[in-house]
């Protein structure tokens, strides 16, 4: 889950934000949290997991400023196993095996997989949201790769990153800044916690006046 974004919002101005884009939406925590922060906007969620998207239905489909997607992001088209975990209410479930996750949290066990239904963001033709939040799982850099069309309008890019090879093949921070980086976006923040993985905040370059 990202880091609070009042973290963020005491420091920046987000006076601009038109939308938000959040891949792996689980329960739809944030949304409170994203209306305190950046106003009454539209929010695009994004969540593959049945169990998880029925929660996310019950949490938010009666605002009228929501729309909710039952697909992963990825880089293709695709329909793929999801490693589901048991200890955590889903939210460590991921699209890539897990390696040092099962070290670092032996409490959370992934004994079932599922198939899920994975597209592009480009596929969406999103184009009314300047903000994008990956929650991904060790998947940030296949929904990065999936987003080029999409990122031409965003602004602001927050995600997860890992520190250690969490799940097999998942990209280290410097692989997703150096994507960033190609895509005119400068780092601007990042929070580290356990030793294990963190989060990180972005903004375009062009638009940037920081």
């Amino acid at each position: 889950m990202i880091i609070g974004f009042e973290n963020y919002s005491h420091k920046y101005n987000f006076n601009d934000v038109t939308g938000i884009i959040h891949v792996g939406a689980h329960h739809g925590q944030e949304y409170n949290e994203y209306v305190q922060t950046f106003g009454n906007v539209n929010t695009h969620w994004f969540e593959p997991l049945n169990d998880a998207f029925d929660v996310l239905k019950k949490n938010l489909l009666s605002y009228s400023n929501v729309f909710l997607y039952q697909f992963a992001l990825g880089d293709k088209f695709e329909n793929i196993e999801m490693f589901v975990d048991n200890g955590n209410e889903g939210q460590s479930s991921s699209l890539m095996q897990p390696i040092q996750h099962i070290n670092l949290f032996p409490h959370i066990t992934f004994e079932e997989k599922r198939i899920v239904h994975v597209r592009t963001l480009d596929s969406f033709h999103i184009r009314n949201s300047n903000v994008l939040v990956l929650d991904t799982q060790g998947y940030e850099l296949k929904c990065l790769q999936g987003s080029i069309e999409t990122l031409k309008s965003v602004k602001y890019v927050f995600s997860e990153f890992n520190m250690v090879e969490m799940y097999q093949g998942c990209p280290t921070f410097e692989d997703l800044n150096n994507f960033m980086l190609q895509h005119h976006f400068t780092l601007k923040e990042q929070w580290y916690t356990d030793g294990s993985w963190g989060d990180a905040f972005w903004i375009k370059e062009d638009d940037n006046t920081l």
